[in-house]
């Protein structure tokens, strides 16, 4: 009877550690040199070289900091089921 008390709570920890590392292997981190198209108080929307536009999400009170037209060195973090978010950025 012991046995299965312990079961349950031990192959949930299980399955909560198993979709945790899923969940960070969809993970990536990218850098590129963008120019910035337009500042939001919570996101950026970015156009690399090819043409590509994202938006990128970033910490309040960084905007103001930010400029449209220039270009900028990100590195961004993207999972799968989220919007990307800056990690850092350089003029």
């Amino acid at each position: 009877m012991k046995k299965n008390k312990w079961l349950a709570p031990f192959g949930i920890v299980i399955l909560l550690l198993f979709a945790l590392a899923l969940w960070n292997s969809y993970s990536h981190l990218t850098g590129a040199q963008v120019k910035v198209i337009e500042v939001h108080e919570t996101e950026i929307k970015i156009q690399d070289a090819g043409g590509k536009q994202d938006t990128i999400q970033i910490p309040k009170g960084i905007h103001k900091l930010i400029e449209v037209d220039h270009e900028y060195y990100v590195n961004y973090e993207h999972r799968k089921w989220e919007r990307p978010t800056l990690v850092s950025i350089e003029p």
